[in-house]
């Protein structure tokens, strides 16, 4: 079973109607939050150690919630120390949004999903505000409607391990007509290539 047959088996990836964290309306739903729940999210984890295997950096930083797991797993797995980010301060005790002491250190920033790239430009805001330098981001399923190039143009390259034109594609057999059309329309209205 292919990965993106396994997010739609797993109901990890949802077809219909949903408000994204960007406010955009999307016909479909990644919930990749859930993913380290399968054995794929090994198979997830070996890619994202391939993707920056020759990147150098000293700390991964996770966002808060779906990037925590896979900054835990690699970070880990290649010896490197990890924080995170929280999407909102807590409102007590230190109150801070960056969990991690990152002063004169380069970050790889890692998530589960990108759409516009807007959590991962904030979560590297605040890194540099701390000290950090961030050149680096990772996430599973880059959605392609901006967060590249919104990244780059401050200095960060972003990398993924799977496009979300290539998952939907492969999926769209399986899907009735009606749900097909949608997803179809959508990657031609939203989807860079």
């Amino acid at each position: 079973m292919d990965f993106a047959e396994s997010l739609l088996q797993r109901k990890l990836l949802l077809i219909g109607n949903f408000i994204l964290t960007s406010g955009k309306t999307s016909p479909y739903y990644l919930d990749l939050r859930r993913l380290p729940n399968y054995p794929e999210f090994f198979t997830v984890v070996d890619k994202a150690i391939d993707e920056l295997r020759n990147i150098k950096f000293d700390m991964i930083i996770g966002i808060a919630t779906g990037g925590i797991p896979l900054a835990s797993f690699v970070a880990c797995k290649l010896g490197k120390p990890m924080g995170y980010v929280r999407l909102e301060k807590k409102g007590y005790g230190t109150d801070k949004l960056l969990e991690a002491d990152v002063k004169d250190k380069e970050i790889v920033i890692v998530d589960d999903v990108a759409t516009t790239g807007g959590s991962i430009e904030r979560s590297a805001e605040e890194i540099i505000r701390n000290g950090g330098k961030v050149s680096h981001a990772l996430v599973i399923v880059d959605r392609k409607e901006g967060a590249k190039e919104r990244l780059e143009k401050m200095g960060i390259t972003l990398h993924y391990l799977y496009s979300i034109h290539d998952i939907l594609k492969s999926i769209l057999p399986k899907l009735n007509d009606n749900e097909r059309r949608m997803i179809e329309e959508y990657l031609v209205k939203n989807v860079e290539r």
